[in-house]
């Protein structure tokens, strides 16, 4: 069973990807290329947080499955 995203996760955490995931939404991206798209936009995460590509990566792919737990009903908010 996949882990579920936010349930064990801390508020400071949870914070941690709300504002990776604000960072994504404003970055500048390729609306003609989805793969470049994201990955622009995960290196100008990466940029602003000084985190690594894959650290950015993650905190992503964590709040969009977050996310989708919350949606499930699977988690709490």
């Amino acid at each position: 069973m996949p882990e579920l995203r936010g349930g064990q996760a801390t508020d400071e955490v949870k914070e941690e990807w709300k504002r990776a995931y604000d960072f994504y939404r404003e970055a500048p991206g390729d609306r003609y290329d989805k793969k470049k798209d994201r990955t622009d936009r995960i290196t100008y995460v990466a940029e602003k947080m000084n985190l690594t590509r894959k650290q950015a990566q993650r905190r992503i792919r964590n709040y969009e499955a977050w996310q989708r737990n919350i949606k499930k009903g699977l988690v709490e908010p």
